[in-house]
Order: C-alpha cells, then sequence, then structure tokens
C-alpha cells in the first residue's frame, strides 16, 4: 500500500510539473526567450519534422471544438465540459510545439547539447567527441528517446519522426545521463532540422578547442 501511495504520488507530482513546463514554455514562447542559451552559442532547431502532426492536431482540434460546442447544446454541462478539454488540448499542443521551440540543440565553448523540449537534455564536452558526421538512420520503434546496439556500436539515438540525421562519435564508450538515467555509449544520434549546418559548425569547434 505504501509503495502504491508513493508511485502515485510520483505521477501526480510529475503531471503537475509537466503542465506547468508547458505553461512556461508558451510564456518564453511568446517573450521569445530561449532560457537554456549561453552567450555566443548557435542554436539549431529540431521543430521541423513533428510541426506536420502538430498543426494538423491543433488545426483538426480548432474546428472540432466550436462544432461538438453546437452539437452538444441541448446538454449544457457535457456542452461546457467538452469546451473545458477542447480549449485545454489546444493549448497543451501549442505549449509542446514552444518547448521544442525555445530549447533548441546549442553548440558553445563547452560542448554540444541535445535537446528534446524542457524533458531531455544531453550535454556532450568537446574533448569527449572524436567527430560529428551526416547519417540519416531510421527506426522501427516510436520512441523519441532509445538505445540502438549494432555491429559492437551503443548508441543512444534521439530521434524525431523515426529517425536521426546526424552522429556524434565519441572517443570512448562515455556514460551519458539523460531523463535520470545513464547509459554508457559511444554515439549519440540526433535529429536537428538543418543536420549539414550542425555538423560543419561542430567540426569547426572541435578543431578550434583541439
Amino acid at each position: 500500500m505504501t509503495r502504491f501511495l508513493y508511485m502515485a504520488w510520483r505521477g501526480i507530482r510529475f503531471a503537475v510539473v509537466y503542465e506547468l513546463r508547458i505553461y512556461q514554455s508558451l510564456y518564453f514562447w511568446t517573450a521569445r526567450r530561449q532560457p537554456t542559451r549561453s552567450p555566443g552559442s548557435i542554436p539549431f532547431s529540431y521543430v521541423r519534422s513533428v510541426a506536420p502532426a502538430l498543426i494538423g492536431f491543433i488545426v483538426a482540434s480548432a474546428i472540432e471544438v466550436p462544432v461538438a460546442h453546437l452539437l452538444l447544446a441541448p446538454w449544457p454541462p457535457v456542452q461546457i465540459g467538452f469546451l473545458i478539454v477542447g480549449i485545454w488540448g489546444l493549448v497543451w499542443m501549442f505549449g509542446l510545439g514552444a518547448a521544442m521551440t525555445v530549447y533548441p540543440h546549442t553548440l558553445d565553448d563547452t560542448g554540444i547539447h541535445i535537446r528534446n523540449g524542457f524533458s531531455a537534455r544531453v550535454d556532450i564536452p568537446w574533448n569527449a567527441i572524436e567527430t560529428v558526421v551526416l547519417e540519416q538512420r531510421s527506426y522501427e520503434k516510436g520512441k523519441h528517446l532509445q538505445i540502438d546496439e549494432a555491429e559492437g556500436v551503443r548508441a543512444l539515438c534521439l530521434t524525431h519522426g523515426s529517425e536521426t540525421t546526424a552522429t556524434v562519435v565519441l572517443q570512448e564508450p562515455t556514460e551519458i545521463t539523460i531523463a535520470k538515467r545513464t547509459e554508457l555509449v559511444s554515439q549519440v544520434r540526433l535529429r536537428p532540422d538543418t543536420p549539414r549546418s550542425l555538423v560543419v559548425a561542430a567540426r569547426q569547434w572541435t578543431s578550434r578547442v583541439s
């Protein structure tokens, strides 16, 4: 019973914090702020691959909410409840898109910082990086964060649209901490909107700091 209550409390706390971070991201977006960017850092977005799905959901919801409101007019309590849920869903999807916009991948003097909104962050120092290459890979799993093991290579993959387009090759297997878990990997893969630009910038930075 105690364990059940603890797990329930953790779930509720996670949901509340996540919800608050969604609204915080909306605030940052409207204020045109990128809170984690350091002076001199170069941002790289990763929203393009998920934008069609987000826009599709927002447009469908924007149509569905007023239509359902009219159809449910004979039942005011249900009408009001559906209206509240519909507006909340719209705001939430805007917030999700805002989170991926205001927390971009960045390159700075300390290394490469890979993000997935406010929920995941991977920091890789330059001295741990061997090279950064263009490399498009597709994945069967739908998870955004996953481990891929093949041909003796263990990679941490932060996918969008079930693929990655750039690979950070590490000097040696390194423990990477992300989303409260630690993985020993030799590569980190990501999907920026402009992978070629990220690779060129990363190579210039590695040559500068080496």
